[in-house]
């Protein structure tokens, strides 16, 4: 008589021959998420190559987290497709588990830790990058990043040794392993751990939420860019619901025995919450890039041209395109200088901004002729020298 993976609940029957897949919600999510996090990453490498010409500390966070999570979302994906993974353990049959479907069950419990971490990292990071120069910012994010890093790494450890195999690597060995109480059983100390570690990565992100809210009212900005800031803080608040919600599915999970099934809703909330993480510190650089392909850099070394305004309008397209004019031409063709085209006022001007480099001293000759000085007359008590003021006031 077959056995399923995990005993049938009451009033289900277990179905050996048509079982139900459920892991088309990954699919879609993570075939939405990885080609928006691949356009964004793309964007802000480009943006850090060609216009910007310069690197910090953060895109080389970024440049390590951001493969860690499409690696994970299209693990996700061979996950999902692994049999029995996406199916009810009821409806799964013992003999039926393979070791390729019990190690990416593994796999993914290990790194997700460390790749939540990595999103984490990311997202102070950006913090520094925008609100740097407030000392207590800095300090909540310091220590944020070593709380969260205890914490992930926590998870992380507990999940190789509750659910590692037993007592070598083959196939009865994983099985073993899964089949442990401390593993899938929910009293076992691996769902227990689960469990804080959905609560304390919402909380986390709660704070990340939170942290920067008393300083978003006092940023220097014109009204546009405000609605640019207010664009990225729902982005963070949207990832603070995946975290809430990747719990309340952990929560659902923690009260049944289904560990292949009741999973792929916490799945597609990681996939989720981790692609917001990573496109949140591109959108500057999305802006950066819009700003730099709009607004003419006027410099000695470029040419003097007007933006495409056909990107602009959805009527542009009946304006007639024309080359930008060179400076040699535009300085024939146009004598008033308030036809400049000046670059918006910018917040923070850069020392080695040549637009407000000092101007040259004027050409004036070094010695002039001396000019000869008017003989001054002898001073004599009848002369205009001798005159003191009370002789105004003497009668005539």
């Amino acid at each position: 008589m077959d056995l399923p993976v995990r005993p049938t609940p009451p009033g289900v029957t277990a179905n050996f021959d048509h079982p139900e897949f459920l892991g088309l919600s990954v699919l879609v999510t993570a075939g939405i998420c990885l080609p928006l996090v691949l356009l964004f990453a793309a964007v802000r490498l480009y943006v850090r190559i060609a216009v910007s010409k310069g690197w910090k500390l953060e895109d080389y966070i970024f440049c390590l987290s951001c493969p860690a999570g499409i690696a994970l979302m299209a693990f996700s994906i061979s996950l999902v497709l692994t049999k029995p993974n996406a199916y009810h353990a009821w409806d799964v049959r013992e003999g039926s588990m393979t070791k390729n479907a019990m190690v990416h069950f593994l796999t993914f419990s290990v790194i997700l830790g460390p790749v939540l971490w990595l999103m984490k990292l990311t997202l102070f990071c950006f913090l520094l990058q925008v609100f740097g120069s407030v000392r207590w910012l800095k300090n909540c994010v310091c220590i944020g990043i070593v709380v969260t890093g205890l914490g992930f790494a926590s998870h992380t450890i507990v999940a190789t040794m509750a659910c590692g195999p037993r007592p070598d690597s083959k196939t009865d060995s994983y099985l073993n392993g899964l089949n442990r109480k401390e593993c899938t059983s929910p009293t076992g100390v691996y769902a227990i751990t689960s469990m804080l570690a959905s609560i304390f990565n919402a909380l986390s992100d709660l704070y990340l939420v939170v942290l920067p809210l008393p300083l978003i009212s006092r940023l220097d900005v014109t009204a546009k860019q405000m609605h640019g800031v207010r664009s990225i803080y729902v982005f963070g608040v949207f990832a603070c619901l995946c975290g809430f919600l990747g719990f309340g599915y952990r929560v659902k999970s923690w009260e049944t025995t289904d560990f292949t099934g009741a999973q792929i809703p916490i799945y597609a909330s990681v996939i989720l919450e981790i692609s917001l993480g990573l496109i949140i510190p591109c959108m500057l650089s999305v802006h950066r890039l819009w700003y730099h392909a709009t607004y003419p850099d006027i410099t000695d070394t470029t040419t003097i041209g007007t933006p495409d305004m056909r990107l602009m309008s959805p009527a542009s397209s009946r304006i007639p395109f024309s080359p930008p004019d060179s400076r040699a031409t535009w300085h024939k063709t146009h004598h008033n200088i308030d036809e400049l085209p000046y670059r918006k006022a910018s917040i923070r001007h850069s020392p080695d901004d040549l637009r407000f480099k000092a101007l040259p001293s004027t050409p004036l000759p070094v010695a002039l002729p001396a000019t000869p000085q008017t003989p001054m007359s002898p001073k004599t008590p009848n002369s205009m020298r001798s005159m003191q003021l009370p002789i105004m006031f003497q009668p005539f």
